[in-house]
Formats: C-alpha cells, sequence, structure tokens
C-alpha cells in the first residue's frame, strides 16, 4: 500500500524547484534579462516625474517620454565619455605615481631585508609602474569591447520607452481580469501604491546621488585632491552599491592620495571627506529625500548586493535592493503572506 506524501513535503520540493528554476533563469537568460531590468528601473525612476509634467504642460505622452529618454541617453554617454578620458588623463599626467611606486617598492623590500626576507624572487613592482605609465595604449583597444555596453544602453532605452508608453496596460489588464469592484480597487490600489513607492524611492536615490557627488566634489576641492570632479562622480556612483562600493571608493581615492601626495595627512584627509559625505547621507540626507520607502533591513540589502553580483555582476548590485523591495512590498499586501514580509523589513524598537 503506497503512503501519501505530506503535503508540507511537497509543498516544499514544489517551491524548492521553483526556486531553483527563477536561479537558472536568471543565469541563463542573463544577457536578455540585463537590459530589461535597467528598464524598468529607468521607468519606474521617471514614471512620477514624467506623470507630473504631462499633467502640468498637456505635452503628449509619448513625445515626452521620447525627450526624456534621448536626454538620459545624453546623460549616460556624457558620463561614460567624462570617466574615460579623466582616467586617461590621470595615467598620463601622474608620472609621480611610478616615481612613488618605486619609492614605495624600494623602502618595503629594504624592510624586508632587514628582518632577514629575501626579497630576489619577490614580485618587481616596477612592473607594475611600466603598466600603469602604458595604460595608455590599452585604453584604446577597450573602445573596441565599450559597444557592446553601448548596445546594452541602448536597448535598455527602447526597452524603457515601450514600458512608460503603456504604461496604462497594467491598469486595462486588472479592469479586464477582475469584475468584482471591490476587488479590483484593492488589487489597483496595491498595484498603484508599490509603482508610487518603488517610483520615489528610485527618483530619490538619483537625486541624493546627484547631491552626494557634488558634496564629495566641494571638499575634495577645499583639501586640494587632483581630479576632484572625477573621483567625486567616480565615488557617487559606487555609493549606489551599499557596502562594497563605499569601501572600493574609500580604498581608491586613499591609494590615489597616498602616490600623488607628499604628507600621509591626505590620504586620512580622504578617508575623512569620503566617512563625512557618508554620514551626511545617512543621518540627512537619505531621511528628507528616500525616508523610509522601502525600509529594508541591513541583512537583506547585504544579501541583495552579494546574491545580485554573484548572478549579475554590479548590475545585480544595483537592481537586486529595488528588486527585494517590490518583494516586501507584495508579501505585506496579502494576509497569507503578510509574516514572512518581516524578514525583510527593519524591526520596531521596543
Amino acid at each position: 500500500m503506497v503512503q501519501s506524501t505530506n503535503p508540507r513535503i511537497a509543498n516544499f520540493t514544489i517551491n524548492l524547484f521553483l526556486f531553483c528554476l527563477i536561479i537558472l533563469i536568471l543565469v541563463v537568460a542573463k544577457n536578455f534579462l540585463v537590459p530589461i531590468a535597467w528598464a524598468l528601473l529607468i521607468s519606474l525612476s521617471s514614471l512620477r516625474f514624467l506623470e507630473g509634467l504631462h499633467k502640468k504642460y498637456r505635452v503628449k505622452w509619448g513625445l515626452l517620454v521620447l525627450v526624456h529618454l534621448v536626454l538620459v541617453l545624453f546623460i549616460i554617454l556624457g558620463i561614460v565619455i567624462f570617466l574615460f578620458a579623466e582616467v586617461k588623463a590621470i595615467i598620463e599626467n601622474s608620472p609621480e605615481i611610478d616615481e612613488k611606486l618605486i619609492q614605495i617598492d624600494h623602502n618595503f623590500r629594504m624592510w624586508l631585508s632587514s628582518l632577514g626576507v629575501n626579497t630576489h624572487e619577490m614580485f618587481n613592482i616596477r612592473s607594475l609602474a611600466k603598466r600603469l605609465s602604458d595604460f595608455s595604449a590599452y585604453l584604446v583597444q577597450f573602445v573596441g569591447n565599450v559597444g557592446h555596453v553601448f548596445g546594452d544602453i541602448f536597448l535598455s532605452l527602447i526597452y524603457s520607452f515601450f514600458f512608460l508608453f503603456y504604461k496604462d496596460i497594467l491598469t486595462r489588464f486588472f479592469v479586464m481580469k477582475y469584475h468584482d469592484r471591490n476587488k479590483l480597487q484593492r488589487i489597483k490600489g496595491i498595484a498603484d501604491s508599490s509603482l508610487a513607492v518603488i517610483s520615489d524611492y528610485l527618483f530619490g536615490t538619483l537625486i541624493m546621488t546627484a547631491l552626494m557627488g557634488i558634496m564629495i566634489y566641494i571638499l575634495l576641492l577645499v583639501v586640494g585632491i587632483r581630479y576632484a570632479l572625477f573621483w567625486a562622480v567616480f565615488a557617487a556612483l559606487l555609493n549606489l552599491i551599499p557596502y562594497i562600493g563605499n569601501a572600493i571608493a574609500l580604498v581608491a581615492l586613499a591609494g590615489y592620495a597616498l602616490l600623488t601626495k607628499d604628507s600621509l595627512w591626505y590620504p586620512v584627509l580622504a578617508v575623512g571627506i569620503l566617512f563625512l559625505a557618508n554620514t551626511i547621507q545617512e543621518n540627512i540626507l537619505r531621511p528628507l529625500i528616500v525616508g523610509d520607502k522601502l525600509s529594508l533591513n541591513a541583512l537583506t540589502v547585504f544579501i541583495s548586493v552579494v546574491a545580485g553580483g554573484m548572478l549579475w555582476g554590479v548590475t545585480g548590485m544595483i537592481v537586486f535592493i529595488p528588486i527585494a523591495g517590490i518583494i516586501k512590498i507584495i508579501l505585506e499586501s496579502r494576509e497569507q503572506t503578510r509574516p514572512y514580509s518581516l524578514f525583510f523589513g527593519e524591526p520596531k524598537p521596543r
């Protein structure tokens, strides 16, 4: 006689299979899904702003969306070209980096020799200095690979146009699918509130990133760090990746200050600038601009960054945080799944 399967085990098995299937799809269809993910971010971050302009100036929606995305394209291309040119200029116009690397190499070898360590077989940092000085030649070859990145940018903007242009399809879908008026109103309310929260969060994050860049730029100018605008843009963009991005920006800026300045106070000041900017962002800018739109806890954000990086690289580190927020909102909208949303949010103070 065959025993019946335990319903809990069956449900767990089905859920585990669906979870593994989703992960497999995310990995296999990465090249297809990444532009769509960026398009959703661009669309959601622009939606409330464009709706406000549409109501105020009564411009045709399609024309308004097209003009907006063209401006977004020019901004993205401008940032990419600016970063490319600045990196090339830093490498070509910073000969003191080579000298400082050689000096550090010499002092380090002398210190190891005083401890009785054989330094003849060690890595020669002079080769690294030479590679840094000749890196401008490799930048020319890098341009050939930039076409793929620009292709993804154009594709994302095309998707964004269609997402924004056909935004009313979601409302019409709910109207056709749900004939119960009360249920229709409840579902539309959940969808509208979810879109509003995510849209406000993304738009606020863009504004906060811009203010962060301006603040870092002013502080770096006061201290006297060269290429202050580049480092400000670099640090502000990396700030979109929680935890990891700030650490990378801190190490890069402090290393540059150490290699280009004679005093150790400059690396210390560079670290202090980023620490001060992040403190102002988290305690003043974020509560005022973003608020508690998503209110994800630190563990959820960290897991989203790590999982996103493993699956989609840098793109995943950025887009998986709003995705986690969307999952939290969906879980909160249903009575059966509301308890699970507690794992995503901040605990209430006792």
